[in-house]
């Protein structure tokens, strides 16, 4: 069994090797970007797909429906049905980690795509990678304590939703710019 410093020293380990992928350079030049990006591709783009679900996540831990199943249904079912919504929180982390994983990939798409990307959008793409990880990584510990941080599950679920609301935001103007710059005039 590890002990506390162990798992310190792993967490520190996997947040050092994060910051070190997100801090080396990968844009190819914008010319290359344009020209190997094809208008299908839009359809295999990365998507964020579980963060929309958190209304039913949210009242399936619940307190009130906690304490609902607790008064109302024998005790071997509401620990069974307990331990199960904690599985659905943990597979709904995982899920939440799966869109900000396809969010952050499509950042860099659109910053691959664009006439320039400054330093601060990339260190605040940095920061907000930073930001997610850690929170990530403490709502996942406390779901494997038993607990269900809804607050902090909540607070994760609105990162990844307002990083896709900017990602869409991101590809109209790419879009735009895009269609702007046909040649004769095609995509005004």
């Amino acid at each position: 069994m590890m002990n506390g410093l162990s798992i310190v020293i792993l967490l520190a380990i996997a947040l050092a090797a994060v910051l070190l992928w997100l801090l080396i350079p990968r844009h190819k030049s914008t010319a290359t970007a344009t020209a190997s990006f094809h208008p299908e591709a839009i359809n295999a783009l990365p998507t964020a797909k579980h963060y929309a679900y958190f209304p039913q996540v949210r009242q399936a831990l619940s307190a009130a429906d906690s304490q609902y199943l607790l008064e109302t249904a024998p005790p071997y079912v509401a620990k069974q049905a307990l331990r199960e919504r904690r599985a659905v929180a943990r597979r709904f982390l995982r899920g939440l980690h799966e869109d900000f994983s396809n969010l952050a990939r499509l950042g860099r798409i659109i910053a691959a795509l664009s006439p320039e990307v400054s330093h601060e959008q990339e260190t605040e793409r940095l920061f907000l990678s930073m930001k997610f990880q850690m929170l990530y990584i403490l709502v996942w510990l406390r779901l494997s304590t038993g607990n269900l941080p809804l607050q902090q599950l909540e607070h994760l679920t609105g990162l990844v939703g307002r990083l896709a609301t900017r990602m869409d935001e991101a590809m109209a103007k790419v879009s735009a710019l895009s269609a702007g710059q046909l040649p004769g005039g095609l995509g005004a």
